[in-house]
C-alpha cells in the first residue's frame, strides 16, 4: 500500500524500475517545489551534502545540472528536459557524470488522488539491465527514500488545507 512516509521501488522487467509514493500537497504544489532552483538543495540528495544547482532551464530542450560536493570531490549530475506539462508530466534525461554512457530516461508523473494528496510515479528506463543493477546496488533506494522524506517535510510545510 502506498503511504506519504515510504517510497515503493518496483523493478519493471530487467531495464526499468517505478518510484511510487504519495505527498501531502496538491500536484502543483510538489511542481512548483520540484522544479524551483532554489528549492533543491532543501531536498535533492542526502541531507548532508546539499547539491548545488548549476543550471535549471525548466522547458522542453533545457538542461539541467546539479553538483554535489562531497569528501573533496565533485559529484555531477545532468540531463535534458525532453518533455514539460504542468502540473503533470517532466520527462527528461539523467546522467551521472561518472557514468556519461549509463544515462536514464525518467518521466516523473504526478497525478491528484481523491483524499487531496499527489501521487508521485518515476519511471526510470536504463539502456542495458547491467545499468538498473549498478543503480540499485549503487544504494539508489535507500537514497531515494531520504530525497522523497525530505522533499514530503517540504511540501507538507507549503501546502495550503482544502476546505
Amino acid at each position: 500500500m502506498l503511504s506519504d512516509n515510504h517510497t515503493e521501488v518496483t523493478l519493471v522487467g530487467d531495464r526499468a524500475a517505478r518510484l511510487e509514493r504519495l505527498f501531502p500537497c496538491s500536484p502543483e504544489v510538489l511542481w512548483d517545489v520540484m522544479t524551483d532552483p532554489a528549492l533543491i538543495p532543501q531536498w535533492w540528495g542526502p541531507e548532508h551534502h546539499a547539491p548545488t544547482v548549476v543550471e535549471m532551464d525548466v522547458r522542453s530542450g533545457g538542461r539541467w545540472r546539479f553538483e554535489l560536493h562531497a569528501h573533496d570531490n565533485v559529484f555531477g549530475f545532468g540531463g535534458e528536459y525532453l518533455a514539460i506539462d504542468r502540473p503533470n508530466v517532466l520527462r527528461q534525461t539523467f546522467v551521472f557524470d561518472p557514468f556519461p554512457n549509463a544515462g536514464t530516461i525518467e518521466e516523473t508523473t504526478l497525478t491528484a488522488q481523491p483524499d487531496g494528496t499527489t501521487l508521485l510515479a518515476i519511471d526510470v528506463a536504463h539502456r542495458t539491465a547491467e545499468g538498473l543493477q549498478a543503480q540499485i546496488s549503487s544504494g539508489m533506494v535507500e537514497g531515494m527514500q531520504e530525497t522523497h522524506r525530505r522533499l514530503s517535510t517540504l511540501v507538507a510545510a507549503r501546502a495550503t488545507p482544502t476546505a
